[in-house]
């Protein structure tokens, strides 16, 4: 029996000691985490704008002595009465110590601006700006990653309005100081009373603490889940509102199916944040009867005080009004550090993005091919590459050369990698398996950013920045922007008569949602237009991954016979679904996805791939046979 109750002993010690080691695991860990987020977001203030720090500094100091001097007043008051002082005396000391709560008052309400409004627009301009920067700057493969997007939809909280918590640790800082220090002044005051006090007040604040801290907790362990279903009704309303999607849930009725769609999401929302408020409902029920305690205790004690002659009624007013502002301060420093640890948690997610690794070469490169020497071969060996997440790799085994000069098609059906393989190409990702290799020498030896200098792309998604003509054109800054090759440009593009009809020319702006006198191209003039960036690059490969999917058989292939044309003595890589577009091509590779063995299935010229009898004659003839069908079908009417 002893010997049990010893192996009882053990174990309930163990117990103790890994809850104990498992607590204070999770304290460092909080607290290094509220050290990190307030490092990240004062050297960043910082940088942005020193006079804010100190600005802050001011305000903890007014804020906790303006609140004092208002208490101190009446005892001077009661003292100076009570002593029977010169009316002189009385005006001079009051009326000094009156003034100097003016001038306290106003610094107050001008740090309170600035902190309470300036802290967290200066934080979300600033840290947009770094999300942005990164999301422009990174890897564009992790950049499409769902790993990422995780991360970013999670970060996205902590910027998502001038006052959430993350971009206003400078403004809880200044709470907590300012309520650090007036707890320290009016705790020295009711401790030289009576200590029992301060006892009382201690034990209830830490009752308040131990609540705040559940809430806390129960809101971080569910963050996740609520981001989740915050994410899925954002992306639904924007649905809705999309004009884009506006003629489908038109034409389709779909509006009721949408409708109780996100009224679901939205139920599933409201349940998830009521429970949230709920446990801080609780914490707030707690506070109220630990207040009713506290201050039930405390003013007990100074009346007793008081009817015994032990205490002045100066004092008695004076250390009366501390008790009352001590639990303001011990509310404060307790709100102050569990916003504190609600920050740091939101910064975590957000520093979490923008140290999201990238995998290509940032750095030092090899030196690029040189001008005499271009365009260079481009060479694939045993190159696999498969999506994240994904069950099956997207391309297989990819051994292919691509000759200096060449003209080269990528056909297949939808969904056979033919993007993947251009994005592989051009160092947009990297592969699962083999090596690209430029110039003879593999895609990951070169820096990033100077090997994307090499390629002319123009993709099927064809996007506008919010300048004018010249800026979309040059993709460069006024300063950097080359006039006469832009005019070039847009007139081998064939976009020249339409600019030279507008009253500004190149310089008219683009993309009416930003600028009100922008002008609005239609599909074929913005397809011209991205034929000018690829012109006004002029490197020495060309990609162009079905940037005419949207125009009729024939001005697609009118569109690829002009790029081959003015691309002459470059690498030009051509992709379409349309065989005929490219049979201008010097060889033409057809992508199989269907297949468990090499992606490419055939490669050849037009003629080679017709004679062959295979995938490629077979769609040819298909795709074919149904213009013909047209041209009958006319004919006949």
């Amino acid at each position: 029996m002893m010997l049990y109750c010893s192996k009882v002993k053990c174990f309930i010690f163990k117990m103790l000691y890994i809850e104990r080691h498992h607590y204070m695991t999770e304290m460092k860990k909080s607290f290094s985490l509220i050290l990190n987020a307030i490092k990240l977001s004062l050297t960043t203030y910082w940088h942005v704008n020193k006079a804010l720090i100190f600005c802050c500094l001011l305000a903890v100091v007014l804020r906790v002595a303006l609140p004092y001097a208002g208490i101190y007043m009446p005892k001077v008051v009661i003292d100076l009465i009570q002593q029977q002082v010169s009316a002189s005396s009385f005006i001079l000391t009051v009326g000094g110590l009156a003034l100097l709560m003016v001038v306290m008052n106003y610094g107050k309400s001008f740090t309170d601006v600035i902190v309470d409004r300036s802290i967290g627009t200066t934080g979300i301009f600033s840290f947009l700006l770094k999300t942005i920067f990164k999301q422009i700057n990174m890897d564009y493969e992790q950049l499409e990653h769902p790993d990422f997007k995780a991360v970013m939809d999670k970060s996205e909280k902590a910027v998502d309005s001038n006052h959430a918590l993350a971009m206003n640790i400078p403004r809880t800082l200044v709470q907590l100081l300012s309520n650090v220090f007036g707890f320290l002044l009016y705790a020295g005051v009711i401790a030289r009373v009576h200590p029992v006090i301060l006892i009382v007040l201690l034990f209830c604040s830490a009752v308040n603490w131990w609540a705040l801290a559940r809430a806390r907790k129960y809101r971080e362990s569910t963050r996740e889940e609520r981001g989740k279903l915050s994410s899925k009704y954002t992306a639904l309303q924007k649905t809705m509102r999309d004009p884009a999607s506006a003629k489908d849930i038109r034409l389709y009725n779909a509006f009721s199916w949408l409708s109780g769609l996100l009224q679901t999401l939205r139920k599933q929302n409201r349940d998830a944040e009521k429970q949230v408020l709920t446990k801080q409902m609780h914490v707030g029920l707690m506070d109220s009867a630990m207040i009713l305690l506290r201050d039930g205790i405390a003013y007990g004690l100074l009346i007793l005080l008081i009817l015994q002659n032990k205490m002045e009624l100066g004092e008695f007013v004076f250390v009366f009004a501390a008790i009352g502002s001590l639990g303001g301060w011990i509310s404060g420093i307790l709100t102050a550090i569990s916003d504190l640890a609600k920050s740091a948690v939101d910064m975590e997610d957000l520093q979490a993005a923008l140290q999201y690794p990238d995998r290509m070469n940032m750095g030092m490169g090899i030196p690029l091919p040189a001008m005499d020497s271009l365009p260079p071969e481009i060479r694939f060996e045993n190159v696999s590459y498969t999506y994240p997440k994904a069950e099956k790799p997207a391309l297989r085994n990819i051994n292919l050369t691509i000759h200096p000069g060449e003209q080269l098609a990528i056909v297949g059906a939808n969904g056979a990698g033919k993007t993947t393989l251009v994005k592989l190409l051009c160092g947009l990702y990297i592969p699962t398996e083999g090596k690209v290799f430029y110039a003879g020498k593999p895609l990951s030896e070169y820096n990033r950013d100077e090997l994307y200098t090499q390629f002319s792309p123009v993709f099927q998604d064809i996007h506008l920045i919010s300048t004018d003509i010249k800026g979309n054109v040059s993709q460069q800054p006024p300063d950097l922007t080359d006039d006469e090759k832009v005019a070039q440009s847009l007139k081998l593009a064939g976009l020249s008569d339409k600019v030279d009809r507008l009253p500004e020319k190149e310089k008219t702006l683009l993309v009416r949602a930003v600028n009100a006198d922008a002008i609005e191209l239609s599909g074929g003039e913005k397809q011209k237009l991205a034929m000018a960036r690829a012109l006004y690059k002029d490197a020495p490969v060309i990609l162009l991954d079905e940037p005419t999917a949207a125009l009729d058989p024939l001005a697609e292939n009118e569109v690829y016979q002009k790029y081959a044309e003015l691309t002459k003595g470059k690498t030009g890589v051509y992709i379409s679904h349309r065989l005929a577009s490219t049979r201008f091509c010097d060889r033409i590779i057809l992508i199989d996805g269907a297949t468990d063995k090499d992606s490419i299935a055939e490669i050849g010229t037009h003629e080679e791939l017709m004679k062959l009898g295979g995938i490629y004659a077979h769609m040819f003839e298909t795709q074919a046979s149904y213009y013909k069908d047209g041209e009958e079908q006319k004919d006949g009417e």
